[in-house]
């Protein structure tokens, strides 16, 4: 009898045990005295790998330049890219691979809008503190305690550029024409344009769907013509507006053409040339050739460890996104775990990444992301968008 309960007892001493291992190591997961293990889920083949590649790849060289610096607090990061091919089931497999199988401090993104909606359940029970690579505002209103947002949304960004045509732009009678996919980000920007347009009193005279995947926009660019639009709104990612920049030039057809975000990159005029010419784009993040400190060393950082990104934009973000988290690691301290990093990007105030990003601000309360954006222009002869404005966020009207 006696035997029995001492078998019992050990039993029961040995599962408190493995409970107290289990609960230190979650306490400290993905990170050692000298090492930090961080995951990443980000497409890296299939059709939108070009997207996916050099804004990881920002990220991995960032945080060898900061092994190169001595590291975080002495411990050198490591970096886990697990390819979800930009699918939200593998996406979901993959971060959940990184949390148990690999016990990773925390997934620095988890994609895009329906990789990291999926993974929303994932982002909560893991405690990941996490920038999705998505605009999405539903992210952070009302607060997730673990989504940091990273970039002005696709309302803020389309009503700047309302802001600027009236604004700046010189065009006396202006007449907008709006070329739009039908997935999210298109019919939001559609639906900002129109409202912004309707304050200032600025005719939208053509509302036009572009198929993500087209090639050809000769429909588009014929009645853009008949409608008398002198301005273009592009509400779609880059490889559809190139075809749209290319068809205007067959027919004769030079409106100014603006695009957001994920078609303000140096490959529009790379690949438009003079067809380029009149393109202005807005952007989150400083342009390639901006002589600033940030993007001094993103080139830098570039230069040294052998990248050279297709997509320079896209390589500026990832650079951006890896600073932040490498600045909340520092600001964790020897302490550093899931709740520890949380609280620390929560200190950020007006964060100065030297021109990478605005000036970045998290707080308990908020998670937002600063509207702010900058205006570029096709500089054909040097096959690049340069800087035409500083930050600016949208008027308050």
């Amino acid at each position: 009898m006696m035997d029995n309960r001492w078998i019992k007892g050990a039993v029961v001493f040995a599962a408190l045990m493995l409970l107290s291992a289990s609960m230190a190591t979650a306490a400290g997961r993905g990170v050692t005295d000298d090492t930090i293990k961080l995951g990443l889920v980000l497409v890296k083949t299939g059709p939108v790998a070009a997207l996916g590649l050099p804004n990881g790849q920002g990220m991995v060289d960032y945080m060898k330049y900061i092994n190169d610096q001595g590291g975080i607090n002495g411990r050198k990061v490591e970096i886990l890219w697990e390819d979800d091919q930009f699918q939200a089931p593998k996406s979901v497999a993959a971060v959940k691979k990184l949390m148990t199988r690999d016990q990773v401090l925390t997934v620095i993104t988890t994609g895009g809008t329906t990789q990291t909606i999926a993974n929303l359940g994932n982002i909560k029970n893991y405690k990941i503190t996490n920038i999705p690579n998505a605009l999405a505002v539903e992210f952070y209103e009302p607060l997730n305690p673990y989504i940091f947002a990273m970039g002005a949304t696709y309302e803020a960004q389309y009503h700047c550029i309302v802001d600027y045509i009236h604004d700046d732009l010189g065009i006396k009678d202006p007449r907008i024409g709006v070329v739009y996919t039908k997935k999210e980000y298109g019919k939001v920007g559609l639906e900002a344009i129109k409202d912004r347009a309707k304050k200032y009193d600025i005719p939208v005279v053509a509302e036009l769907v572009l198929p993500t995947g087209a090639v050809d926009a000769s429909s588009q660019v014929l009645a853009l013509q008949q409608a008398e639009a002198n301005i273009v709104i592009t509400c779609d990612v880059l490889p559809p507006v190139i075809s749209f920049i290319k068809t205007t030039q067959k027919y004769d057809y030079a409106p100014v053409i603006f695009g957001f975000n994920w078609a303000t990159d140096d490959m529009i005029v790379k690949a438009c040339g003079e067809g380029a010419t009149n393109y202005i784009g807005v952007n989150f993040v400083g342009g390639w050739s901006d002589d600033s400190h940030g993007l001094n060393l993103v080139r830098e950082i570039a230069a040294k460890y052998g990248s050279d990104p297709g997509l320079t934009s896209l390589y500026v973000n990832g650079v951006g996104v890896a600073w932040l988290f490498a600045e909340a690691m520092k600001r964790a301290g020897e302490d550093l775990n899931p709740d520890t990093l949380k609280e620390a990007m929560e200190t950020l105030r007006d964060y100065d990444t030297g021109g990478v990003f605005p000036p970045v601000t998290y707080t308990q309360q908020s998670h937002a992301p600063s509207e702010k954006v900058k205006f570029f222009k096709a500089d054909v002869p040097n096959k690049r968008l340069i800087t035409i404005t500083d930050w600016r966020s949208p008027k308050k009207m």
